[in-house]
């Protein structure tokens, strides 16, 4: 009887023990399975980040060639110096090409006394006036940006722009204006050369006492 308990005994453990280790073995293809998969998964993402991540730099170099490919300049028109010295700050920011309309006739301090008979004011109230401009301008012609900067007299912009505009082709360009004036806007002026020349004035603004930080805000709102 003891035998046969002994025996009985010994199978149970044997059967317990099978058990048990086909449960481990169940338990460790599981926990296999599952760090395959998540391997796998993670591999998955890897690969797509990395695809993102090339897209987004071909995207970004294409923008980059395009960018460089967009030829700019500014063109101004400056009486005493304060147009000139926001166009070269134009010039500057914008990594640009400048050029200056110089009048064949300079403007003295007389001629700009608006209270009395002086050149400016005769010029502004002849509609005919095109004063002479001294140097060639052709190569503006071929830019795809200007940045077309004037003093502001009598409300508008002085009429040597008229003589630009009549002299040179800029019709293919985006244009932004810029001015500098005692008080009054850019308005007035933009209306007019879109009027009389069919110009693609793109935006245009008064930037008396501009600072490099209100450049750079403006040339970036055009991107």
């Amino acid at each position: 009887m003891k035998k046969i308990t002994l025996a009985l005994t010994t199978m149970f453990m044997l059967m317990s023990f099978s058990a048990c280790g086909n449960a481990e073995g169940s338990v460790s293809e599981n926990n296999s399975q599952e760090v395959t998969e998540t391997s796998e998964i993670q591999t998955e993402k890897s690969s797509a980040s990395d695809v993102i991540e090339e897209e987004t730099s071909e995207a970004e170099t294409e923008s980059t060639v395009n960018n460089d490919d967009v030829t700019t300049a500014v063109v101004y028109f400056s009486a005493t110096g304060t147009t000139a010295e926001i166009a070269k700050m134009i010039a500057e920011e914008a990594d640009s090409d400048i050029f200056e309309i110089i009048p064949k006739e300079p403007y003295s301090s007389d001629d700009l006394n608006y209270n009395g008979d002086c050149r400016a004011n005769r010029e502004q109230n002849d509609d005919s006036a095109r004063p002479e401009i001294e140097n060639d301008l052709s190569a503006v012609e071929d830019y795809d940006v200007i940045y077309l900067g004037y003093p502001i007299w009598w409300g508008t912009n002085p009429k040597i722009i008229q003589t630009f505009c009549e002299g040179y082709d800029i019709s293919n360009a985006e244009i932004y204006a810029f001015c500098t004036s005692g008080s009054s806007g850019i308005d007035t002026s933009i209306s007019n050369l879109k009027d009389n020349y069919s110009l693609n004035i793109i935006d245009g603004k008064r930037l008396n006492g501009a600072t490099s930080n209100d450049i750079q805000e403006w040339l970036l709102s055009h991107n």
